[in-house]
């Protein structure tokens, strides 16, 4: 008898792993009133909102960053030209550079002024605060007679709306990042949250990928000029080389 409990707890841990491996079970908390479901969705929400507010701050501060070294490696390319340094890179080359380092920089600068970052976050982080208040009201009145009146759940209803529609809405990363951090709301786990974490790493970090790619090229000219690297074509290099 006592076999066949081992038996029995093996193939419950088994089973449990395999519903963990694969997340077959409910993927999210399931309100069973009106009042809950406008309270989960307010958290979300809430959640979404400051997500995308770190996103654009983020994103401003990684521009004026971009917008920084690119104009630092404008100003140092003139400078080395004009030295006695010995560069190994036409001076036809370098003017190119020159240019096209203004381009961009002229580029982020206008992205920066017209994208409005932090702006928009600190639009988007006032919306959460609000949020982050008419949720405590719906805590204080949990477990009331105010909860089940119909008046009070379309009064808050309203108040949502007027709060959520004054910003911009988020974007779907921000959907998802408030998804992996609500463990109590959303249960996600095993190799489909894995997919889910890096598809969600994946949008969050591809808006870098071209600031990065220049701040690279940048970092690989100047060494190149300098001679301490060879990773450009020949065709770039000086004929006095």
């Amino acid at each position: 008898m006592c076999d066949w409990k081992w038996v029995i707890k093996i193939c419950a841990a088994v089973k449990a792993s395999w519903i963990w491996l694969w997340s077959l079970g409910p993927r999210e908390k399931v309100a069973t009133t009106a009042f809950e479901k406008l309270h989960m969705s307010m958290r979300t929400t809430v959640k979404c909102r400051f997500a995308a507010a770190d996103r654009l701050k983020n994103y401003a501060r990684f521009s004026f960053f971009t917008t920084t070294v690119l104009s630092l490696g404008l100003i140092l390319i003139p400078l080395i030209q004009n030295s006695q340094v010995k560069l190994s890179v036409a001076p036809s080359v370098l003017n190119m550079m020159q240019i096209f380092l203004a381009v961009a920089v002229l580029v982020f600068s206008v992205v920066i002024g017209t994208a409005k970052y932090e702006l928009r976050a600190e639009l988007l982080t006032e919306c959460g605060n609000r949020l982050k208040e008419l949720i405590r009201e719906m805590n204080r009145l949990k477990g009331t007679e105010a909860e089940q009146k119909p008046g009070e759940l379309e009064r808050l209803e309203k108040e949502y709306s007027r709060i959520t529609t004054d910003v911009e809405n988020h974007a779907r990363v921000d959907y998802r990042r408030a998804w992996l951090d609500m463990r109590n709301d959303y249960f996600l786990t095993g190799i489909p949250r894995l997919r889910f974490l890096v598809v969600t790493y994946w949008y969050s970090f591809y808006p870098y990928l071209i600031p990065l790619i220049l701040i690279c090229m940048e970092i690989m000219f100047v060494t190149d000029m300098l001679g301490v690297t060879k990773l450009m074509p020949e065709a770039f290099r000086s004929t006095t080389d």
